[in-house]
């Protein structure tokens, strides 16, 4: 009996399959099975995976008569594995070596549910390129050091972590009890799982290691789903989450979690849609019809719930979809929006002390952070980028400047995350300019 189950869902995955079960087999933990489904290849994939089992017993072969999707054959390797615990791996992506060692071990010793680990993506020719990611020393102690449950986290937190479910390990008795299961649709099949488990988990933990552990290869072979995904999967999804909660009696006690993850999803959803009149009609479903049918789930807990997002929900049924009001509502301006009373001091006490600051980086964080400074008539002195495209240009009245422009006009420079905060932490410090991240100020980071 092996530990732990990897269960990998395959579909005329010839061209990156040696890779992935290569990456499996490098693992520096060995007491596993890999269970690998066949969708109804009609490539090679099936050769490819004798030919490793032939090399390696630990593989086990299952195949569908007819293609099924990724949900199914995720579901049938979920009830054919035998490991204690279960994770999952797509046959384009590749472990870090030490990925099942190093969750394994958290997962013992910290008897959760799940464990989480880093994942990124990244296009195929860099797929071998190491990387590790930066965590704030808020985030590590928050998530990393002793487990958690999702009540101990705001419903925004509840976005921190990925609906992806190959960067996490699971415990298979935690699985089952619950009786999670992947959702038969086109695309989004994973969001009711792992958004489920994340709910339901008592404890959970990230792992304590800022490298990457799971490489997520971004290719644009025809016949992958994300070339021109169906926004309505993502509704679907939600409306699974919501009718389960209702179903387990549990939506009152998770209705912000639920409202926070809905409106989100929904916002991505119209995003991604590539063809405009595509995500018109979504839009126009949901302002029509579709929110209101999820917020009828539990009308007493919208009723009560968090006014921002609740807000926020509402906005689809009042406005319309060539407004656009949808783009600016990203994470950082609901944590900017809910402690905005913080930010209007940290400006009034740089007015009373008549100090000047810079806001550093004029990207798409940048922009949400200088809307919302506008809305409550607050100034920077300048803007920078070092990005020689952005410098020069109009921005919310103010003109992109150089980092050398600025350095002798401010005394404080502001930022908006963990990550610029400590790429200019060492300059800034040199100069003789105190380095202001406002996503720690507002719980971003």
């Amino acid at each position: 009996m092996s530990n732990i189950s990897i269960i990998m869902p395959l579909y005329n995955a010839e061209k990156y399959l040696r890779e992935a079960l290569q990456s499996v087999l490098n693992q520096t933990y060995q007491d596993f099975e890999l269970i690998c489904i066949d969708d109804a290849s009609d490539d090679s994939t099936m050769e490819i995976l004798q030919y490793f089992q032939h090399q390696d017993n630990r593989i086990k072969i299952m195949s569908n008569k007819e293609r099924f999707g990724a949900a199914i054959s995720r579901n049938r390797g979920i009830e054919a594995s035998v490991g204690k615990y279960i994770t999952f791996l797509d046959g384009d992506d590749i472990f870090e070596e030490e990925m099942l060692q190093l969750a394994y071990q958290a997962i013992e010793k910290n008897n959760v549910d799940i464990v989480m680990y880093e994942y990124k993506h990244v296009q195929s020719e860099y797929i071998y390129e190491k990387k590790s990611v930066l965590r704030s020393p808020q985030f590590i102690r928050k998530y990393c050091k002793v487990p958690f449950s999702m009540q101990d986290c705001t419903p925004i937190e509840f976005l921190n972590w990925s609906s992806s479910p190959w960067n996490k390990l699971y415990r298979k008795s935690f699985i089952i009890s619950n009786q999670l299961e992947f959702q038969t649709l086109t695309s989004s099949n994973d969001v009711f799982f792992v958004e489920m488990a994340l709910l339901l988990a008592k404890k959970m933990i990230m792992l304590d290691d800022r490298r990457v552990m799971v490489y997520a290869r971004d290719h644009f072979e025809p016949s992958r789903i994300s070339i021109d995904r169906d926004p309505m999967c993502v509704y679907w999804a939600m409306e699974k989450i919501g009718n389960e909660l209702v179903q387990r009696k549990l939506l009152h006690n998770f209705s912000d979690y639920y409202y926070c993850l809905l409106f989100f999803y929904l916002r991505t959803a119209i995003l991604r849609t590539k063809k405009k009149e595509n995500a018109n009609l979504f839009y126009n479903f949901l302002k029509q019809e579709g929110v209101k049918a999820l917020l009828d789930l539990d009308k007493k807990g919208f009723e009560q719930g968090d006014s921002y997002i609740c807000n926020l929900l509402e906005q689809f049924q009042k406005q319309e979809y060539s407004a656009e009001w949808y783009k600016k509502e990203t994470i950082l301006a609901f944590y900017l929006n809910k402690q905005s009373e913080k930010l209007q001091s940290l400006f009034r006490t740089f007015e009373e002390r008549h100090i000047q600051s810079a806001l550093w980086g004029a990207g798409d964080n940048g922009k949400v952070l200088l809307d919302f400074l506008q809305s409550y008539n607050l100034k920077v002195a300048e803007v920078v980028d070092m990005d020689k495209g952005k410098q020069g240009q109009l921005l919310y009245g103010y003109e992109v400047k150089k980092p050398d422009e600025i350095w002798d006009k401010v005394q404080v420079i502001l930022v908006t995350n963990y990550a610029m905060y400590m790429e200019i932490l060492a300059e800034a410090k040199e100069k003789k300019i105190k380095v202001v991240n406002i996503g720690e100020i507002v719980g971003r980071d």
